[in-house]
This record gives C-alpha cells, sequence and structure tokens, in this order.
C-alpha cells in the first residue's frame, strides 16, 4: 500500500479527490486503437472503474469516460497487417483509415480495433463512456481549445522548453530550439492525400504541422510533408488536431478531469503529465486532474504492446479465466508496482480469490485485522455484478482442472455428477447448472491449452519443471498398450489385481484410503518399493511414470471405468 495507515492503496487517490469537495467527478482514460489491443491498458481503467464505484456509493455523480484516439496517426502497424494495406494509409489518422479486413463491414480501422477492447468491458464489469477524438474534433468546444492554444502559442513554448529542454543532451537541444522557432500546437489532416504526418528516409516522424495562424481569418496555413501540397484551413474545419502535449491539457480541461491515470512514461518528473498539469492552468484556466501513475502490466517475461504485436488481449483472458480474478490482480497491487500476468499461474490467483472470499463472508479466519480490512475493501471492488448475500458456490479450478482433463473417458452428465458432489449446496443456495458448469469447463480446457502451447515453446528443462508443477497436466490414455504391459513386473500386475479387489470390496472411498491402500498393497503384500506401485498405476492411467497425486487423482474416476481398465490388463496377460 502506498500509505500504511490506510486500508487499501486506492484510498490515498480518494482522499485527495475528495479534498476538492466536488458534488460530480471526472475519471478519464485513453487509447489509441492502433491495433489489438493488449490486456494493460484495463489496469488503468479498472483503476478508475474502481473509483467510479467508491465515488457513487458516497452518493457523488461520476462521469468516466475512455478517450479512444482514432485521430492519432498510423506511425507503423503491427506485423499482421497486410503491407500493401500498410503502405497506403501510413501517416492517415486511424479515424480516416478503412477497416483492414474486407468481409467485416467495420466504419474504420479504429472502430475494428477499439470496438473489440470495449466489447469485453461488460465482462469485466467495467461502466464508462466512449469519446472517439476524431468525432470530438468536429465539435466547435474542443474547436474552441485549439484557437485557444493558438492564441496562446508563445507561452506553450516556455512551458514546453521549461520541461523538456533538461531531459536533452546538447546537440538536441540545439534542435529543439531551432524547431521552436516556427512551431505551431497543431497538425493539419491533408486535403489531397488525408495525412497528418509522413516518415522521412531516415525513420524520422514529420508531422504536417501548420506554418502559420491567420489570426484574423482564424485559418492556419500548412505544407503536407508526405505530398508537397499547400492549402489553408478554417480552425473550425475539424481536419486539425492539438499536438499531444496539448491535446491532453485541451481535453481534461474540457472535459474537467477529475483524474486520470498515466502509465509510468508519461508520469516521471517533468515529463508529459506535469508538462500537460501547467498547460492546463496556465492556457485553459483548470487545475488539471490528480495523477495517479502506474507501472506496466507484463504477460509473464514479456513487455506488451499494441504496434509490436507483442499481445495478449481482454477477449483472450475471458477464453481462459475468471474476469473477477482479473480486476484482483489489479486492485490489489499497488499500481506503482509491475504485474507480471502469468497464464499458468491463474490457479494460484484462484486460491487468493477463494482465501479473500472466504475471509470477507466468514467462512475463514483472517491473520490479522488488516488483512481482513483489506479484504473487506477489496473483494466487494472485484465484483462484476452484485455482492451475494451469501458465499457464492464455486467449483475449485483444481477440480475443473482434473474433470476437464477427463472428458475423454466420462460423459458431460458424469462429470457434473462429480463436480456437484463436492459442492455442499445449502438451502438458500442455487446448484450451478449443467450449462454453466459446461462453460467453465470449457474456459478450463481452453486455458490448460493455452499453458500446454506455452510449455512448448520454452526450451529451458528446469522452467517447463517450474510450470508443471504449479498445474496437473495430464492425458488419460484410451487404451492400454502391449507395450506397457511387457515393461510391468508380475508383481506389479498382481498389485492390479490386488487394487482391484480393494475396488470391489468398498464403495465409499476417499483420497487417503485410496493412497495408503497402493503404499500397503506394495509394501506389504507384494514387497515391493511403494514408488514401483505407484508408477505401475500411473503407466496404467497416463502411460508416463508419474502424475497427479494418485489418491484424489483416482477418487475422480469413474469406478465402473476404472475396474474396466483394470479388465483390460487381465485381458492382455
Amino acid at each position: 500500500m502506498v500509505n500504511k495507515g490506510l486500508v487499501h492503496w486506492l484510498e490515498e487517490t480518494v482522499q485527495e479527490i475528495s479534498k476538492r469537495n466536488l458534488t460530480e467527478i471526472t475519471l478519464s482514460t485513453g487509447k489509441t486503437p492502433s491495433g489489438h489491443v493488449h490486456i494493460g491498458i484495463l489496469r488503468e481503467i479498472i483503476i478508475c472503474d474502481a473509483l467510479r464505484r467508491i465515488f457513487e456509493k458516497k452518493g457523488v455523480n461520476v462521469s468516466f469516460y475512455l478517450f479512444m484516439d482514432d485521430f492519432d496517426a498510423a506511425k507503423r502497424f503491427p506485423y499482421y497487417i497486410d503491407e500493401n494495406y500498410q503502405k497506403s494509409n501510413l501517416g492517415k489518422p486511424f479515424a480516416l483509415i478503412p477497416c483492414p479486413y474486407e468481409d467485416c463491414g467495420c466504419e474504420s480501422y479504429a472502430y475494428h480495433f477499439g470496438n473489440e477492447l470495449i466489447s469485453t468491458f461488460k465482462y469485466f464489469g467495467i461502466k464508462n463512456e466512449i469519446i472517439w477524438t476524431y468525432n470530438l474534433y468536429q465539435r466547435r468546444e474542443m474547436q474552441d481549445k485549439i484557437k485557444t492554444a493558438l492564441e496562446n502559442t508563445d507561452k506553450i513554448k516556455e512551458i514546453l522548453k521549461k520541461y523538456i529542454l533538461p531531459t536533452l543532451d546538447n546537440d538536441r537541444k540545439e534542435l529543439f530550439n531551432d524547431m521552436q522557432k516556427t512551431w505551431i500546437p497543431v497538425m493539419a489532416i491533408c486535403d489531397k492525400c488525408n495525412k497528418i504526418q509522413d516518415r522521412a528516409i531516415d525513420g524520422s516522424i514529420q508531422p504536417n504541422r501548420a506554418i502559420k495562424y491567420l489570426k484574423k481569418e482564424q485559418m492556419v496555413i500548412y505544407e503536407c510533408p508526405a505530398c508537397g501540397y499547400r492549402e489553408r484551413t478554417s480552425i473550425y474545419s475539424g481536419r486539425l488536431k492539438l499536438n499531444w502535449r496539448i491535446d491532453w491539457p485541451a481535453k481534461w480541461a474540457l472535459f474537467k478531469a477529475t483524474c486520470e491515470p498515466a502509465g509510468k512514461d508519461h508520469s516521471v518528473k517533468g515529463g508529459a503529465y506535469d508538462t500537460g498539469i501547467e498547460i492546463c492552468q496556465k492556457i485553459y484556466d483548470y487545475e488539471g486532474p490528480i495523477k495517479l501513475p502506474y507501472e506496466w502490466l507484463r504477460l509473464g517475461e514479456q513487455d506488451m504492446g499494441t504496434s509490436k504485436g507483442i499481445v495478449f488481449t481482454p477477449k483472450k483472458y475471458l477464453e481462459l479465466a475468471d474476469p473477477e480474478i482479473y480486476r484482483m490482480l489489479i486492485l490489489r497491487t499497488n499500481p506503482m508496482k509491475h504485474i507480471s500476468l502469468r497464464i499458468e499461474e491463474i490457479s494460484q490467483y484462484h486460491d487468493y480469490y477463494e482465501k479473500m472470499e472466504n475471509i470477507f463472508y466468514g467462512v475463514e479466519e483472517p491473520e490479522s485485522k488488516e488483512e481482513y480490512d483489506f479484504y473487506k475493501y477489496l473483494y466487494p471492488l472485484t465484483k462484476i455484478n452484485k455482492i451475494p448475500e451469501f458465499k457464492p458456490l464455486r467449483i475449485p479450478l483444481k477440480l475443473l482442472t482434473f474433470l476437464s482433463q477427463m472428458q475423454n473417458i466420462l460423459s458431460i452428465e458424469k462429470l457434473y455428477e462429480k463436480a456437484n458432489s463436492s459442492l455442499r449446496v445449502k438451502d438458500h443456495e442455487k446448484p450451478i447448472s449443467i450449462k454453466e458448469f459446461k462453460g467453465l469447463l470449457e474456459r478450463t480446457e481452453k486455458w490448460i491449452d493455452e499453458v500446454k502451447y506455452e510449455i512448448s515453446r520454452i526450451t529451458d528443462q528446469k522452467i517447463k519443471r517450474n510450470i508443471l508443477n504449479k498445474i496437473d497436466i495430464f492425458t488419460i490414455t484410451d487404451t492400454i498398450s502391449m507395450d506397457l504391459i511387457q515393461t510391468l513386473s508380475d508383481k506389479q500386475l498382481e498389485g492390479f489385481i490386488l487394487f482391484k479387489n480393494f475396488l470391489l470390496e468398498n464403495d465409499n472411498l476417499d483420497a487417503d484410503s485410496i493412497q495408503n491402500t497402493i503404499f500397503t498393497i506394495a509394501k506389504e503384500e507384494l514387497d515391493i518399493p511403494p514408488r514401483k506401485m505407484f508408477e505401475a498405476l500411473y503407466l496404467m492411467l497416463l502411460d508416463n511414470k508419474s502424475g497427479p497425486r494418485l489418491g484424489p487423482f483416482i477418487l475422480m474416476l469413474d469406478k465402473d471405468w476404472l475396474l474396466n481398465r483394470l479388465d483390460q490388463l487381465e485381458d492382455k496377460k
């Protein structure tokens, strides 16, 4: 937590916002839809959504905006976009670039990828309003912000100089000062080629920046660096966009933003956020939002990036795991600590969530008052819908992991029966339906497949073993091969007969009795190391010498199926 005296790190921002004594607050976030948007953006969005919930509970009116910055230019495209398409659209605003997929029917490139992200919000419990910035710039109130910036260009230059110059070496200082002589804070979309910037031969970006402001006519003159076209355009044409360091504070002022989280790159001392605050105050006469910096969210050891194509999307996450688990992961973690989302650790995240839920509902005792207070604060903010009166029924992920890998040997009805038998449904509780169960099973299966895929790409055996220690992955073979039978000793084969008799003679089995019986058969009746009997059973079931803990694993199997499996051994002998 940021402040050890606070129950949760969010409270520091809550207190800062509360000091403003507002009856209405505005939370804002932003994203450029330059391709598939990775799940990291949900860190700032979920933080804002949590703040929305906290203040709405206090009776405060809250507006929460996501600015989809489709007026930004395409500096580059991800690798999965067709090369010819890239060449013809580079430098244009994303809003004016057609959808890259012919049969899709999207209005634009921006809408295709932006709506892909937006469509997931309801599943994560996020409630916000989307503002597409290209449309925003067609509105008079935003165009007036352009006029204000143009009329205060010299003041803006001084602010930028104050913050940027100290970060530059001598050579770049000279370049910056030269650029500032003719710099104007707006860019124009070229009326001939529709580009707002160009990429020079040396790879540098050349914005189509206005070269002169005609105050009397309320127009600007530009000369497009992409095609050389020279023209004048009205500041009310909807074809002008503020430079991004001005665009940000202009939107803050227009929407009276109270708080906006920002990544660490923008939040460093003297960075874009600090620049924006001063521009907001001195040019647009608004105090600006409260800064809430946050660290990156990584995918394992990888930094994600939309334009780089290193992307794990919210949509993909929803195929594999519970969105409440992701909200928990974001909101339990101090924003200035980086998060590594590890797919293979989803089960550990579930364990944490279950502990928090148990403590919230008084099922489990907390280790301390601080832990109790933290979970009491955190749990409601993780819920997608309203907080249930009683602890929700939840099939443990470990059990779902087992059951999802038994679909080749057991019917969905048998699997459902086993799942239900693990739950103690009380009178006030609604049982999990078979439809819900099928959905959980499908999601778990996809998660396991994703973990398998990740394992297949790893060459370091130690890392592989570490992952396999976190999740029970196995394959139950359809039949037992003769090759396997020939590897087993007579005593191991005899052990199968003794184990089969144990199953036939006992109806109410439990994991410990199964485990102990195998041990006893080996040590006392066969006089072989117990390891040999355990290995034989694993080979019989999985064609592998090891697997999940055998007692609980066998308990999950259907007894008739297991007896039939043991019969196969006798038939093959």
